[in-house]
């Protein structure tokens, strides 16, 4: 729920998603409707801002609200009977489809957009490249996870804990600034 409309806000803010895009989804927009009328001279930023807060109130609510519906059906004595059951937690029915409705309209419109598609190729690289010069070169990586074995499991290890700031520093120090990291910072 919290990524999908951390997704929704950052897209609009890169520019790569339209207000207008999101009026599309009929769930959005009729969040939108419902800002509007509680709050209506919001424009802008803070429109945007009530919008996703309406759409993970709404999410949260109906999780809330069919997670209690199906502990209560089911009525699991302990925790042994809670994982032979079905999923309990989750969204209802109807949300469920809205809410993939949102999920489709960032992946096609966010997640599928060249310029996103550009940065993620490049980070890739970043990625690959990192792990060969390792695996070239352990005395790279620090004592810690340089005395575990197998290396490839120390080097996937190191390189999944970055984040993406401390990704880019490493590979300019490890393999030399060039354009990837460049155009990536």
């Amino acid at each position: 729920i919290a990524y999908n409309a951390h997704d929704i806000d950052d897209g609009v803010r890169a520019g790569l998603l339209d207000y207008e895009q999101l009026l599309a989804v009929p769930l959005l927009d009729q969040l939108h409707r419902d800002s509007i009328a509680a709050h209506p001279s919001l424009t802008g930023r803070r429109l945007l801002y009530a919008l996703l807060r309406g759409l993970i109130a709404h999410l949260v609510d109906d999780t809330v609200c069919t997670t209690g519906t199906a502990i209560e059906r089911h009525a699991p004595a302990d925790a042994q009977c809670v994982r032979q059951l079905p999923a309990l937690v989750g969204l209802g029915s109807a949300t469920k489809a809205s809410f993939i409705e949102v999920q489709q309209l960032l992946r096609e419109q966010l997640y599928r957009h060249p310029r996103v598609w550009e940065t993620t190729r490049a980070a890739q690289r970043v990625v690959s490249e990192l792990f060969v010069a390792y695996l070239d070169s352990p005395g790279e990586l620090p004592p810690a996870h340089r005395e575990r074995l197998p290396v490839e499991t120390a080097v996937v290890d190191y390189i999944a804990g970055m984040t993406d700031r401390f990704a880019l520093r490493e590979h300019a120090r490890v393999l030399g600034p060039g354009p990837l990291t460049a155009r990536l910072s």
